[in-house]
């Protein structure tokens, strides 16, 4: 389930490139919807929901999303944010073979901005935050201000979007999965920065 959650993103992203030519609207919608359910979203619906199976598209009576859409739109939405004013794609799989096509994941890259002196008690204090959450809708929201935070540091990296939708699809599976994603989240950003020093 959450290999196709990652498979799904990266088709979406691919979609939303299209070899340079960017679908700048969605893109748009992406950056200012900050939910699937906001009114703004409504534009990255076909292309999302299209791609999707129909398993993991909700049929709640009420409209409530699935863990799947809530995700997979939460990376698509980092995904436009990082993009925004870039030629280049900025998506790449951290499961490339070649180093030179391979992407980071989100916490190897902030480890990296880690380094930074004059940034490291702030992002300490905004990981930290993130930490402590205990819903996805906050979860989203500091993740979505930390792909905000490296993208004005560096422009340059290619990240891995679609593990970030396959992280937060886990997240959402209850308390012992959320704390296995904090964990990994934890080791990626601390471990970086301590092992480098």
């Amino acid at each position: 389930m959450a290999n196709e959650i990652a498979k799904v993103t990266a088709q979406i992203i691919y979609s939303l490139y299209n070899n340079g030519d960017l679908d700048k609207a969605v893109l748009a919608s992406l950056r200012h919807a900050v939910t699937i359910k906001d009114r703004r979203a409504e534009n990255v619906w076909p292309i999302m929901f299209s791609k999707m199976a129909a398993s993991d598209i909700s049929s709640d009576p009420q409209g409530r999303e699935t863990r799947q859409e809530t995700a997979i739109y939460t990376a698509l939405r980092c995904f436009a944010i990082y993009q925004q004013g870039l030629i280049q794609l900025s998506y790449a799989s951290s499961n490339q073979v070649n180093a030179e096509d391979k992407g980071q994941q989100l916490f190897v890259a902030l480890a990296d901005l880690r380094k930074n002196q004059d940034k490291q008690a702030a992002l300490d204090r905004r990981i930290q935050n993130l930490l402590s959450s205990t819903n996805i809708d906050s979860v989203a929201k500091s993740v979505t201000q930390l792909v905000r935070i490296l993208k004005s540091a560096d422009r340059n990296l290619l990240l891995d979007f679609s593990q970030l939708a396959q992280d937060l699809f886990f997240f959402q599976m209850g308390y012992e999965y959320s704390r296995q994603v904090f964990l990994k989240w934890g080791r990626q950003y601390y471990w970086q920065s301590v092992s480098t020093n």
